[in-house]
This record gives structure tokens, C-alpha cells and sequence, in this order.
């Protein structure tokens, strides 16, 4: 019987994006099925920030709480690619430098569904990390019709640092299953990784900045591992159409639902239950209502 790697989660945040991001961990700890390390990272949290954390990674004793204030030293040249997204979410470039074996980052604005403990009995091989292809670009892609005014310039890009790779392989960083010792294994890849200037010129961050470097050399996981606002018949539609294999590496229910984008389902509540959508949002809404009843000082706004 082959023994599971270690189970180590990542998440990193500033104070102003840290009430989400800790529902995210909450949700995380209530489905988690055993032991495993929470790496917290923090960009320029306070005392009573880090006492907060606390308080919620120890609803789970099976969980080793690790914190990092990860700041200047680390982020000083570092710049969100847009008003919504903290140049903090640049610090996963340093999981590499820090964790061994395999280390799974999680965006803030995410809810964990269920386990996420069986991505560590997956073997990456060589590859660099787990990833899910991008709901977005395979949305642009899939249909002409969208977003006239930007569609053609992103795709030119999108297209023009994939290569050779399709831009099909392009993926989304918020859920990162980072192979953290085949990267370290090549010193100037890890350099270049950490290159916060170089992530922050790109138009979409270190997002684009990753997908440069990893250049196809990626493991593609199912989307149930980071599933766009609860979107999979969209997802697999756009598979279909695009010719692009519908599941990827460990299928099954929906681990982790992703609310990426301007709006977020803490702020901006939604009725229409018949949307997909909108459903997800209404998951998010009652899980948190949990959360508040337990943590009334943590709500997001």
C-alpha cells in the first residue's frame, strides 16, 4: 500500500482581501478528511489579523497551522494586473522556494466543497503542476461573439506565449497543484518564477506569467478542482466544441467552486437559483451564513 504524500495547503492574502479568504480556509477544514499542513501567508497582516487566523485554522485539530509574513521582502516590485486583484496573490510564485513535494494554492474567493486531500495521491511526474484549463479564455475562444472589443487582442496574445502549446492549455492559477521539487530541481525555472516585475508587466499577472513559463508542461486536472461559479455544463460545452478532452486528471463532484472575476458572491447576492450561476452563489451565501454564526467579526464585505 503506497503511503499519501503529505497534504499541504496554501493560502495567501492581505488584510484587505483576509475576511474571504478565511472562509475559504473554513470551508477547507470542514471537509478535509485527515492531517495535513495550512500554510498561511500574509502580506503585512496585523497582530489581530494573524490572532484571527488562528482562531479559525484551530477549528480543525488535525490541521498544522504554518503562518509566513510575506511583504516587502518578497512583493516590493509586485502589481495586481486589475483593481480587484491584490498583487498579494503574487506571493504563491515563492511556494516553490519554501515547501517540498507538492503544495496546493487556493485563491481567496473560493468555497471548498469537498476533500481536496485525494490531489496528493496523483503523480505529476515531471510536470510542474496540477492546473484547470481557463473557463474564460475557452469561453472567448469557443464563441466569436463574445467581448467584441478585447476578444481578438487577447487571443493574439494568449496565442503568441503558448506557443507551441494551443492556447486551449491556457489555465486558470487560482487552484495550483504546484510540484514544488521538479520546479526547485531547476534553479534558473524557480529564478524566473519569482520574477514579480516580469508577472507584473503581463496584462493578466502571473497568471499569464506562469503559463508562459510552465509552457504546456502541465498536468490537467478535472474541473471539478476549480469549477468557475458552479459553470460545468458551460465548461464541457466549450470542451466539445473546442475538441478539447472533456475531463482531466480525477473526476467527479465539484472540490472547489471559484468566484473569480469583479463581482463576488459575499457582495453581490443573486436570485436567479435557475442559473448555474446563480446557484453557486446561493452555496456560498449559506455556507457563509454558517460562518458568521460562528465568526460574526469575520464577515466579508
Amino acid at each position: 500500500m503506497t503511503t499519501r504524500r503529505p497534504v499541504k495547503i496554501v493560502y495567501v492574502t492581505d488584510s484587505g482581501f483576509l475576511n474571504p479568504t478565511l472562509v475559504s480556509v473554513w470551508s477547507l477544514l470542514e471537509t478535509l478528511s485527515g492531517d495535513a499542513e495550512l500554510h498561511f501567508w500574509g502580506d503585512n497582516l496585523s497582530d489581530a489579523d494573524w490572532k484571527n487566523v488562528r482562531h479559525v485554522a484551530a477549528g480543525n485539530p488535525r490541521v498544522t497551522l504554518i503562518e509566513k509574513e510575506i511583504g516587502q521582502d518578497h512583493l516590493c516590485q509586485a502589481e495586481g494586473p486589475k483593481d480587484y486583484i491584490t498583487a498579494a496573490t503574487m506571493g504563491r510564485l515563492f511556494i516553490p522556494r519554501y515547501i517540498d513535494g507538492y503544495a496546493l494554492y487556493i485563491d481567496g474567493d473560493t468555497l471548498v466543497t469537498g476533500d481536496v486531500s485525494p490531489l496528493f495521491d496523483l503523480d505529476l511526474g515531471t510536470t510542474y503542476a496540477g492546473v484547470v484549463r481557463d473557463f474564460t479564455l475557452l469561453h472567448w475562444l469557443a464563441d466569436s461573439e463574445v467581448a467584441k472589443n478585447e476578444r481578438d487582442a487577447r487571443l493574439a496574445e494568449v496565442a503568441a506565449f503558448m506557443a507551441p502549446a494551443e492556447s486551449t492549455e491556457y489555465f486558470n492559477a487560482g487552484i495550483l497543484l504546484l510540484n514544488c521539487d521538479q520546479i526547485r530541481a531547476d534553479p534558473e525555472m524557480q529564478h524566473r518564477i519569482e520574477d514579480v516585475l516580469s508577472a507584473s508587466a503581463c496584462s493578466h499577472g502571473d497568471q499569464d506569467h506562469l503559463n508562459t513559463l510552465f509552457d504546456g508542461n502541465v498536468t490537467q486536472l478535472d474541473i471539478a478542482w476549480n469549477l468557475s461559479w458552479g459553470r460545468a455544463q458551460r465548461h464541457h460545452s466549450y470542451f466539445r466544441k473546442l475538441g478539447v478532452a472533456e475531463y482531466g486528471a480525477l473526476t467527479g463532484r465539484p472540490r472547489i467552486l471559484h468566484y473569480h472575476g469583479p463581482q463576488k458572491p459575499w457582495r453581490d447576492p443573486r436570485w436567479d437559483v435557475w442559473s448555474s450561476k446563480g446557484r453557486a452563489t446561493f452555496l456560498y451565501r449559506r455556507r457563509l451564513s454558517r460562518f458568521v454564526a460562528l465568526y460574526p467579526h469575520l464577515k466579508p464585505v
